[in-house]
């Protein structure tokens, strides 16, 4: 199956079309690391999951959709010296862009999975940075869960997730909380197994991944 598309689409902020190179939404995922990280397929696909528009800036991961307030949010100091600041690798700034669009109009689980693709960013080019994008994905997903927002599957998957986010930020006790968690609220045994993952990768400082069966169509 092709991973990657060519599709024009018009921005829902000033009309202007522009061709993108988009990741198939069908395009197999194999495995996860405990992040939620499609890993293999992140490696051709993470370029690919933000879109900016050429004319007004505005970043999301797809630029037809727009809440109505994005179009006064593109214009903002805020938002734009998020978008310029050359602390970060130019990806990461298009993603903690679309991610401050998302917290701006409390859509904070997708603010989160923003933030965190941002992480992925720096972490694959040893970015110090890469720590100041996890805490804003905890940030926002702690605030998706507090306004009964999903991030995830599932409480497990929630859980599993924010915690391996703090695991890789250093934040040991934190982390030990949410796989307490998760072991808490696995309703089988690979979720058991799973949680038991989390718990070894915090001792051990290690990437750990969760293998996933390929799908039968």
């Amino acid at each position: 199956m092709q991973t990657l598309l060519r599709d024009a689409r018009q921005c829902a902020v000033c009309t202007n079309t522009t061709t993108y190179t988009c990741v198939n939404p069908r395009a197999y995922i194999d495995s996860r690391d405990l992040d939620g990280r499609p890993y293999e397929l992140s490696i051709i696909a993470l370029p690919y999951w933000v879109q900016q528009c050429g004319t007004c800036r505005y970043c999301a991961d797809d630029v037809r959709l727009a809440h109505p307030d994005a179009r006064t949010i593109v214009k903002t100091t805020a938002y734009l010296a998020q978008l310029n600041d050359t602390g970060y690798p130019f990806l990461a700034r298009e993603y903690l862009a679309a991610a401050h669009v998302c917290r701006m109009t409390e859509r904070y689980a997708d603010a989160g999975w923003h933030a965190l693709r941002a992480a992925w960013k720096c972490e694959d080019m040893l970015h110090p940075m890469a720590g100041f994008c996890r805490n804003q994905t905890v940030q926002s997903f702690e605030l998706a869960l507090h306004h009964g927002h999903a991030i995830g599957a599932n409480a497990f998957e929630n859980a599993v997730i924010i915690g391996d986010i703090l695991r890789r930020n250093g934040d040991s006790a934190a982390a030990l909380r949410y796989a307490q968690q998760a072991g808490e609220c696995a309703v089988d045994n690979l979720q058991s197994v799973v949680a038991t993952q989390l718990l070894h990768a915090i001792d051990g400082g290690i990437r750990t991944r969760i293998v996933r069966a390929a799908p039968t169509s």
